[in-house]
């Protein structure tokens, strides 16, 4: 009966063994002395490649057998990845792990996987994710220069009304200043003429009282001191115009290329107002603007965004006004949200339309008077806010747009100014 055991016991050992010798890892056995007793076939192979791990490189006995005491230390168990290289450019990567026996005989079992696909694969999705991150920035790049042509654009159409509201209080401040010098110099020679009086007093007194009033006649004195206070206040006024058009333009073209554009809590209402303050006079003669304005909270945004999409808002009313029409312009606090409302009686849309609206290069003006970009990048500005747009519109009945913003960005949505901008 032994000898059965015992030859049962054999072959089962013979088995093992041949499965060992034909698996795909490398295998030993080593004594705490860093002795090797068995090696299978893929170790062997593996011993004669220089291995590589941490600066470490030479022969298996340099790197890992000589070593097993340091790479153990006290533990009873050690994984670490190493490469492998030998003759004629082969390169492997494996993940060897050492483990401690816990039998009497002691000793220390060693097993080497090799994951070379593994890491090919990881490193293709690694070189994958980094032509992505690249793509990802051109199109970010190309959004960018999307948005800042339309802002161009819409510059472009609005340019010549923008130069007339500009011309028109240069031409009366022009005015008024020339005005003023003919009323200053004859205050000065009003002025010279009280000199000579009191000059002159106590010897010709009737006489230069008799010129003076005769200057004033002549200058209308009475009417110059009501005047020149007037003509001062206008003036002022025509170039505070002037310096806000001008600040509105800046505002509005802020964030061009090569910009970085920031996040910020500010007031929505003054976007509204630049908007409104620029294409003023292409609704002016078409248009009367009513505003139903809320309390608003300061809202964290790039409002230089926002105040594009205000602007191609107010322009598609505008546009979609024929004459004598009327746009309202409404905003709320609606909780943790605030809702800016664009509605026009104009000639609405229908449905075919409407659903498009939002389509980028999608638009139904005539070549060369839109681009089609207008309300899509809107939409994608809204969207980067992590806010909704939204549009009602019946033929012959005009449009609501509705922009619902959060007022307070979440944790690290406001870590870059634009993220890939999607369409319904």
């Amino acid at each position: 009966m032994p000898d059965v055991v015992d030859g049962d016991l054999g072959a089962q050992y013979a088995m093992r063994s041949a499965a060992l010798e034909h698996l795909g890892d490398g295998v030993w056995l080593v004594d705490d002395a860093g002795e090797v007793h068995y090696r299978n076939r893929m170790a062997a192979s593996m011993e004669s490649m220089y291995w590589s791990r941490g600066g470490a490189v030479g022969t298996m006995e340099d790197v890992v057998f000589a070593r097993t005491r340091d790479l153990l230390g006290e533990r009873a168990h050690f994984v670490a990845e190493f490469h492998l290289s030998g003759d004629h450019d082969q390169q492997r990567s494996v993940v060897l792990e050492i483990q401690r026996m816990t039998q009497p005989s002691g000793g220390i079992l060693m097993h080497a996987r090799d994951v070379s696909r593994e890491w090919l694969r990881e490193q293709t999705l690694h070189d994958r994710h980094i032509e992505l991150e690249q793509a990802y920035r051109r199109l970010e790049q190309t959004q960018s220069q999307l948005l800042q042509s339309e802002k161009m654009a819409s510059i472009g159409q609005l340019a010549a009304g923008v130069a007339h509201e500009i011309n028109n209080p240069i031409g009366y401040v022009h005015s008024n200043l020339g005005t003023l010098q003919t009323y200053v110099s004859g205050l000065l020679r009003l002025l010279d003429a009280y000199q000579l009086l009191v000059e002159g007093l106590g010897s010709a007194i009737r006489g230069e009282a008799l010129a003076i009033a005769d200057i004033e006649r002549q200058i209308d004195y009475t009417f110059l001191r009501e005047d020149l206070p007037q003509l001062l206040v206008e003036s002022r006024e025509g170039i505070e115009r002037v310096k806000k058009i001008v600040l509105d333009l800046r505002d509005f073209s802020h964030g061009g290329q090569g910009e970085v554009e920031q996040w910020a809590r500010a007031d929505l209402h003054r976007g509204i107002e630049s908007a409104l303050n620029i294409v003023r006079n292409e609704l002016k003669y078409k248009a009367v603007v009513r505003k139903d304005f809320g309390t608003l909270p300061l809202v964290e945004c790039v409002l230089s965004q926002l105040n594009q999409v205000f602007l191609n808002l107010l322009v598609n009313a505008g546009q979609a006004i024929e004459s004598d029409g009327e746009i309202w312009i409404r905003t709320r606090c609606e909780g943790a949200e605030v809702c800016v409302q664009v509605r026009d009686n104009g000639i609405g849309m229908p449905p075919e339309v409407r659903k498009r609206v939002f389509d980028p290069f999608y638009t139904t003006k005539p070549v060369g008077k839109g681009t089609g970009l207008g309300l899509s990048l809107s939409y994608g500005i809204v969207k980067n806010h992590h806010g909704r747009i939204e549009v009602d519109s019946e033929p012959g009945a005009g449009t609501e747009f509705r922009i619902y913003l959060p007022v307070q960005q979440s944790r690290g949505a406001s870590a870059a100014v634009s993220e890939q901008r999607e369409y319904p």
